[in-house]
């Protein structure tokens, strides 16, 4: 069985409605599996039983097996990630069950005259291919983590594009269909929720209701994707002052946003990331020192001390008032991390120690021997002002 089980798509939320989905399946399925539910009662979307509306959202939720629980919830798991991650969970839960039960009522119309054996169908495995055909529009060139299992032992794992391995699949699926015509059900059923799918994601993306940053499929397919389209964008809107002011704006306040959100999720990496990146477009990014400070708890959180470095060193700039501690720890920093002995005693010389805290007067003398000592030992230092 294939599982993706990790996405290196950027979060601007965390995945609360995925996290949400994935719990409720498992708990129903628990509960069919062992009562309470019984399937047969109501649970299934019915082939030729007529239209039931309140079984296009249960059946959604209830799975044959537990392979088939499985394998949708490790998709889920990361098409989740990367649509709840640009949408937030309230509109991720709309476009999710938009597709899910979109596709239900429609199986169930057409399926309103069936007389066969088949009872009917379940499964939230549409509403999934709706996800994984967004995930290929919004974001085909971000790398997905796939462990292959076979017979109970982990063969091996690998790492494909998003846009590959949902090519792969619905490619899988089309072929099936073809193949079997009526006798691969599911296989049209994915196609269905792909196609529902397919038709969000671009609507969504053309009418900028989400932002791919320019990584989307229609970029990528243009050859000018990412940095490079947004640098020819922005060329070509320099001959336009005005216009150029009222984008470069824009693009600071929707930047400032997802700093806040970057530093609410707790990736911090991701928020220096973004005020690089606006460096690189021309445009500063100041953040308040409350930001700052959750910039650095976050590094330091992650154990990044070198990356802490110039956000302390800008911290120490900006908000000189109060900052006995920051200093202290930027000059612990540069002996353990850095190798700026002369730095960490720098940065020492404006701090009173005989005014410092019992633990901080402490961490004071330990730094400036442990300084003295790799200055002594010959430790190169080189005098620049980077860190």
């Amino acid at each position: 069985m294939i599982f993706p089980y990790s996405v290196d798509a950027p979060l601007y939320h965390l995945p609360f409605a995925t996290v949400g989905l994935i719990v409720a399946n498992v708990v129903l399925f628990l509960c069919a599996a062992f009562g309470p539910i019984y399937v047969d009662d109501g649970w299934l979307l019915e082939y030729g039983t007529g239209v039931h509306p309140v079984q296009w959202f249960t059946s959604r939720f209830m799975h044959a097996d537990l392979g088939h629980l499985l394998g949708n919830m490790f998709f889920l798991w990361v098409f989740g990630l990367i649509v709840e991650g640009k949408l937030g969970w309230l509109r991720f839960l709309c476009v999710y069950f938009a597709i899910a039960i979109g596709q239900a009522a429609l199986e169930q119309v057409v399926m309103s005259g069936y007389s066969g054996v088949t009872p009917g169908s379940l499964g939230a495995s549409a509403g999934i291919f709706g996800l994984m055909v967004i995930s290929c529009i919004w974001a085909p060139v971000n790398n997905i983590n796939v462990l292959v299992w076979f017979a109970f032992l982990i063969v091996f794992t690998f790492e494909v594009m998003v846009g590959v391995f949902a090519a792969f699949f619905v490619g899988l699926d089309i072929t099936m269909w073809l193949i079997f015509g009526g006798y691969a059900g599911s296989s049209i059923l994915h196609l269905m929720g792909g196609f529902l799918g397919g038709i969000l994601g671009v609507v969504m993306l053309k009418r900028n209701m989400v932002d791919c940053e320019d990584y989307d499929l229609f970029s990528y397919w243009s050859g000018e994707y990412g940095a490079e389209k947004q640098k020819k964008r922005q060329a070509a809107k320099e001959a336009d002052p005005a216009r150029l002011a009222a984008v470069q704006h824009s693009k600071r306040l929707e930047a400032e946003k997802k700093l806040e959100a970057y530093l609410h999720i707790g990736q911090p990496e991701q928020a220096i990331a973004l005020r690089r990146r606006m460096i690189d477009q021309g445009m500063s990014l100041d953040i308040s020192r409350e930001q700052l400070l959750a910039l650095i708890v976050g590094l330091h959180k992650k154990q990044e001390w070198a990356k802490s470095a110039p956000v302390m060193a800008e911290l120490l700039e900006r908000f000189p008032e109060d900052s006995q501690a920051v200093r202290l720890k930027l000059a612990q920093i540069c002996l353990m991390e850095l190798e700026k002995p002369n730095r960490a005693l720098e940065l020492l010389q404006p701090l009173n120690k005989n005014s410092l805290a019992e633990p901080h007067q402490k961490l004071f003398k330990k730094i400036v021997v442990a300084a003295k000592h790799q200055i002594e030992q010959g430790v190169v230092e080189i005098d620049n002002d980077d860190w």
